[in-house]
């Protein structure tokens, strides 16, 4: 089932929740969090966000978004070289499975795949990472989170359904969780759901929940970030910034809003290299790789 929230719905809570927070009440105690998520006719009328990108119909050509980035990966201390894939397609959802449908079924609906393949060797030591994301393609609520990390030392593995996230690690002090989520907009994916604010107002602030497209997990928690929207030319670019970190995500301001380039605030960087809309499945074959700029193969 989906988790019963979309990325607008938290938006608006998350801004209300981060202003309550530190607005306090009248005799100075902290106010208590607002509870719950608000329905999608309020917030049509709060205005933020806009859903045309992901109710575009390239979405329904047979085809995936398929791009390929040039990165830098930040990691004990250097910049490594690197690669990364983001790909995004539509998939019919089939719900008592979670998990894409053979064929569109009636209890079923219509989701969009954010898939984020990373690659990177540090030293002799490499690295190959990947998160899947399903959002709910007409409400945008998420269906469902799943990542893993494989190295030279082990596996790390999350998933996030049905409102518990559920991770493995091999790190002493880690190991087997299970736990309610605590929410926030998930960092893996940001180079998805954030293309709702391409073309709508932005709110002031949201909480990103970390990562876990990581070995090493971060804390479970969420951290409040403020927002901003810049327009260059044919790109706008969404900040995230907090007090120790800063997310940018520059995206093409044509919908669907591919993603042009990332930075983050530990030196991470990707830059796109190329970009097509392909039946990508249907090119696991020798000499399709030529697709692949040459140094990325």
């Amino acid at each position: 089932m989906r988790i019963a929230f979309t990325f607008l719905a938290l938006a608006v809570f998350l801004t209300l929740a981060v202003w309550a927070l530190h607005s306090g009440t009248a005799d100075g105690a902290a106010a208590p969090a607002a509870s719950g998520t608000p329905a999608l006719d309020a917030l049509a009328a709060a205005g933020f966000g806009d859903a045309g990108w992901r109710l575009d119909g390239v979405w329904d050509d047979g085809k995936a978004e398929f791009c390929v980035y040039e990165i830098d990966w930040a990691r004990y201390g250097e910049a490594w070289p690197g690669k990364a894939l983001l790909v995004v397609v539509k998939e019919p959802w089939a719900p008592e499975l979670d998990v894409k449908a053979d064929r569109p079924r009636a209890d079923g609906f219509e989701v969009l795949k954010l898939n984020h393949a990373r690659d990177v060797r540090t030293g002799i030591y490499e690295y190959h990472q990947m998160a899947s994301l399903f959002v709910d393609r007409l409400g945008g609520g998420l269906a469902k989170l799943a990542t893993t990390s494989a190295e030279a030392c082990g596996i790390t593995t999350a998933t996030l359904l049905d409102g518990e996230l559920a991770t493995h690690s091999y790190f002493d002090g880690q190991g087997e969780s299970r736990a309610p989520y605590p929410g926030g907009l998930p960092e893996d994916g940001l180079p998805l759901l954030l293309r709702e604010l391409v073309a709508g107002e932005p709110p002031v602030r949201v909480e990103v929940f970390p990562s876990l497209l990581t070995g090493r997990l971060p804390a479970l928690s969420p951290a409040a970030y403020t927002v901003e929207r810049m327009a260059d030319g044919d790109a706008v670019e969404i900040v995230l910034r907090n007090e120790t970190n800063r997310l940018s995500y520059r995206f093409e301001k044509a919908a669907p809003h591919r993603l042009l380039a990332f930075a983050a605030g530990d030196g991470t960087r990707y830059r796109l290299a190329r970009c097509d809309r392909l039946a990508y499945w249907e090119l696991a074959r020798p000499g399709a790789e030529e697709w692949w700029p040459r140094g990325l193969r």
